[in-house]
């Protein structure tokens, strides 16, 4: 027991005590915060983490030990933080309460927000509400490590050194690297707004991704507008690190937004020089309009040194889940002459649309449209093999609809173009043809009346009714002719007149091969001029059929039996009047304007039947050989129910059965049924068809196969089909088709098809219908001398050749084709489609550039090919007159490393003994470069010219004018 002294002794005891533990009573009330002594904190893998929230900080540290301690505190951060700060570190945590400062080491990492920021070390100051970070240098890699990694809604920032503050979401940073579009930006000192643009000196811009760029472009200072565009002072071109002259003095780099609208801005041209005439070039150049994520637009023009010039309108849209396409309307004035030459130029024009819908309800539209002018693609088409060869385009936009469960309706607009060829004189594609058509289409699919709600299986109850009409429209430059064939009397009419069409076939195969220019005397340009002429010879079609099908039943178990009923017709805008003109003693055929129909009754029935076969050899692994054979035969009647439109002539006989008057269709020429040149009364067709299958079933090679039994098919497919008319006034037999194809070794893609002709030739036969019409030419019942004659005077009779002695029927025609391919195994699966959610713009922007251009995509993952295919055809227009095209095509590459391949196409054309178009060119994968070399030393034709490209570019499309082409053409005329 103490004992006390006196009562000042006391009170000064009491008032000390009082002074330590109130501050600490006071304090207790708060939250308190616990902090681990820096000093004696092990470093380990568990991280340290606190949260700032208004006024106060919780520090936590997941390990504790014994020298933890608690002390009471008060941190005011001044309210400037609008949300959560979320902090972590690896290594340690160094809280200033005083001066409220937070230091973190080691893989620290702080968020506020959408801010990210990752480095060795940060520090946090709540005063001025700043944060620092930067690396920490290590000793044993001798290397910087933890950059400072800084990424917010802007982009991200790999940086060296960075000062950044909440408030005012400023910054300052050293040492950036920030992706930009398809490219990325470096600099030394960088200073960023609350606008997130970047003000950078000493800066790089390339959009290549390695730590030391292949080349980049060396600017003093470059502004980044957040989102939108890079702008440049003056700047240079460094390859390799060695600056070159190539220098501007400012540059401005758009770019892409996330969600690819893009940036509205110009497009600056292309240069170059073509080798087709028409000069040094500035292409490519205009305005591009980002109007919105669905849709965009540009305007692009070109001009050449010789006078030539064009204009053109781009647009992409896309609807997700809906539709999507792109449009290109292009219009040029092309010379290919010197500017002062007084050759005209030429209007060309091309008009390009692709839409495609994506499967939706009960209606569909869909557009393919590629329609130009004769020497578009001459003219004005990149220096690729297709381009190079194509001759022909096709163009359809179509659009259906489905009304409940069997009524259906369509509608469609078809254009055909063939550019003719290339005249060297004017140095232009002449003699083209073009077949527009637009049609529409109603029908209701088959039901069965009797069984609407299901039926009960009664044999009636199968009976079914359908409905098809359609109508088309035709437009082209095609003179009209009166056809003469089978005609049997002299004409008296105002229209050209053609007859036998195997002499026009003549003169055109003859003129290929001594590649000369033949001249089609039937077409007529398509040219303003002449467009009353062409729209006066539009054909309307119009069609309609009643298809009936009756129950359908087996006879003696295993044939298949179909009986059909249909009723069809066609209804025309025109017909033919006819009238006998006596001083003359020929017949004056007018055009009559004016709707009228015919209309045919036709019955049909047709069975078919399946047998097996199998033959046992059990030889090795051979087992059995097996015989599939599918025979079918179909019979069909039309009587004669053409009283109503045809016409009488008593003045001439029928050429094929003097014992009656001449009849003829008032619709001959016209289209449909009634407007064939065969057309006769009545008609029947006996027609039949056998397939076969031939297939091998071979032991499997390892007992632990999961079948005993493999089948090899020998033959897929081999077909004999022919027809017979009974009411025919001649060739009652139709040509017999044979067909074959197969898989040889599986390696081997084999097809064959011939056509063999029944009937007879002979020399001595006058035929009325041997007219061949050529301009200023007098006209002849017989023969008349065209460029390229008959020389044998053979036609056909109506008489078997067997019956002849000239076998049992003549070859028509025979084509065959055998193709196959030389690849390492694996070359051939499928490739797995990138995901578009894991894509850098930069792999992007080079999938969309190679869907726009797949000719100049090249595979470097496939080590090598080879692909070879031989093509024989083989058509005798007589017995003594035959035409033989065979061509040995052969296409390849090879991987010399994973960046070099050399691709070889050729062949060789055995007709011509000349070599076919041959190329050869070198790729060259230069990692943001891409080299290709091509040389074409044969162009497989005289007019066409031998040439050579070379071309080094940067892969990015945003630096496409970064490149050196060169183009040199010899030989030949030099277009293409």
């Amino acid at each position: 027991m103490i004992k006390l002294k006196n009562i000042y002794f006391i009170l000064r005891n009491l008032v000390s005590c009082l002074l330590v533990l109130l501050p600490l009573v006071i304090h207790a009330q708060q939250k308190p915060v616990r902090r681990t002594l820096p000093a004696f904190t092990p470093r380990s893998a568990a991280p340290t983490s606190a949260t700032v929230t208004g006024n106060s900080v919780v520090v936590d540290t997941t390990r504790r030990d014994s020298l933890s301690v608690a002390r009471l505190d008060s941190v005011n951060t001044g309210g400037d933080l609008q949300t959560t700060v979320n902090y972590s570190a690896k290594d340690s945590t160094l809280f200033d309460a005083t001066g409220q400062i937070v230091e973190l080491f080691g893989d620290a990492k702080v968020d506020y927000g959408d801010i990210h920021l990752t480095a060795a070390y940060i520090k946090l100051n709540w005063t001025t509400n700043e944060v620092f970070a930067q690396g920490r240098y290590d000793s044993t890699a001798k290397k910087t490590i933890g950059l400072p990694v800084f990424q917010d809604n802007s982009g991200r920032y790999d940086t060296q050194e960075i000062r950044y503050n909440f408030k005012t979401r400023k910054g300052f940073i050293k040492g950036v690297i920030t992706a930009q579009g398809e490219g990325n930006v470096r600099g030394k000192t960088v200073k960023k707004d609350a606008e997130d643009n970047l003000y950078i000196r000493n800066a790089i811009y390339t959009t290549c991704n390695l730590t030391t760029p292949h080349f980049h472009i060396n600017a003093s200072k470059i502004k980044v507008v957040h989102n939108r565009q890079l702008i440049s002072g003056p700047f240079n071109l460094v390859i390799n690190d060695i600056p070159t002259p190539l220098a501007l003095p400012f540059g401005f780099f758009p770019v892409p937004k996330k969600n690819e609208i893009g940036t509205s801005g110009l497009i600056f041209p292309q240069y170059g020089e073509e080798p087709n005439g028409r000069g040094f070039y500035l292409r490519d150049g205009g305005y591009y309009f980002a109007i919105s994520q669905y849709v965009n637009a540009s305007i692009r023009g070109q001009i050449y040194s010789n006078g030539s010039w064009g204009l053109g309108i781009t647009s992409e849209y896309l609807k997700r889940y809906r539709f999507g396409g792109n449009f290109s309307l292009t219009y040029a004035r092309n010379r290919t002459r010197s500017l002062f030459d007084e050759t005209p130029p030429s209007n060309d024009f091309s008009i390009l649309w692709s839409h495609s819908p994506r499967p939706r309800g009960n209606s569909q539209f869909s557009a393919n449209v590629n329609v130009s002018s004769n020497s578009y693609n001459q003219l004005n088409t990149s220096l690729s093999s297709g381009r190079y060869v194509s001759n022909a385009a096709n163009s359809g936009v179509n659009f259906s609809r489905k009304f409940g469960q069997y009524v259906t309706s369509s509608a469609n607009l078809n254009v055909s173009q063939n550019f003719g060829r290339f005249n060297p004189t004017t140095n232009r594609r002449e003699n083209g043809q073009t077949n527009i058509s637009s049609g529409i289409n109603f029908g209701v699919a088959q039901i069965a009346p009797f069984a609407l709600k299901g039926g009960t299986g009664r044999w009636y109850e199968s009976f079914r009714l359908g409905l098809d009409f359609n109508s088309q429209i035709t437009v082209n430059n095609t003179i009209r002719r009166v056809d003469t064939t089978g005609l049997g009397f002299p004409l008296f009419t105002t229209l050209s007149y053609v007859g036998d069409p195997l002499q026009s076939v003549r003169d055109s195969l003859e003129a290929v091969r001594n590649q000369e220019l033949y001249s089609n005397s039937s077409l007529l340009p398509f040219t303003m001029a002449n467009l009353p002429t062409i729209l006066n010879n539009a054909q309307i079609t119009t069609r309609y059929s009643l298809p009936i099908s009756l129950p359908n039943f087996k006879l003696a178990r295993y044939l298949n039996f179909t009986p059909g009923v249909s009723l069809s017709g066609d209804i025309y805008t025109k017909s033919l009047q006819y009238r006998y003109i006596a001083d003359r003693r020929a017949v004056q055929v007018d055009t009559v304007s004016g709707i009228s129909a015919t209309y045919f009754l036709s019955f049909s029935a047709s069975m078919n039947t399946r047998a097996y076969g199998t033959f046992f050899i059990r030889a090795g692994r051979l087992e059995a050989i097996r015989h599939t054979i599918a025979p079918s035969i179909s019979f069909s009647y039309t009587p004669d129910l053409s009283s109503a439109f045809t016409t009488t002539i008593d003045q001439f006989n029928d050429p094929y059965d003097s014992s009656k008057p001449l009849r003829i269709s008032r619709y001959r020429g016209l289209g449909g049924t009634a407007g064939t040149s065969s057309f006769t009364s009545r008609s029947a067709a006996i027609s039949y068809s056998i397939v076969n299958q031939i297939e091998m079933k071979l032991r499997s090679r390892s007992d632990s196969a999961k079948s005993e039994f493999e089948k090899v098919s020998l033959f897929d497919n081999i077909s004999l089909s022919g027809s017979y008319n009974p009411y025919a006034t001649r060739y009652k037999l139709s040509p017999v088709n044979l067909s074959a194809n197969t898989q040889i070794l599986k390696k081997v893609s084999f097809n064959f098809s011939a056509v063999f002709d029944p009937y007879a030739y002979a020399d001595n036969i006058k035929n009325p219908t041997g007219v061949y019409w050529i301009p200023d030419l007098p006209y002849s019942y017989f023969y008349q001398t065209g460029p390229y004659v008959n020389a044998y005077r053979l036609n056909k009779t109506d008489r078997l050749a067997i019956n002849e002695g000239q076998g049992l029927a003549h070859l028509q025609n025979l084509n065959f084709y055998l193709s196959t391919q030389f690849a390492p195994k694996g070359s051939q699966k499928p490739k797995v489609a990138p995901n578009p959610q894991n894509q850098t713009p930069t792999d992007a922007a080079e999938l969309r550039n190679i869907n726009r251009n797949p000719e100049d995509y090249v595979d470097f993952s496939i080590p090598w090919s080879v692909n070879l295919s031989y093509t024989f055809s083989l058509t005798k227009l007589t017995p003594a007159e035959s035409q033989i095209i065979q061509a040995l095509q052969v296409t390849g590459d090879l991987s010399l490393t994973p960046k070099w391949k050399i691709s070889v196409q050729s062949g060789f054309d055995f007709s011509a003994k000349a070599p076919s178009l041959t190329t050869i060119s070198v790729h060259r994968d230069l990692h943001c470069w891409d080299m290709n070399f091509s040389y074409t030393p044969f162009s497989g034709n005289r007019f066409r010219s031998n040439f050579y490209s070379f071309d080094l570019r940067v892969k990015s499309a945003i630096l496409q004018d970064l490149k050196i082409s060169r183009r040199r053409s010899s030989g030949g005329y030099g277009y293409y």
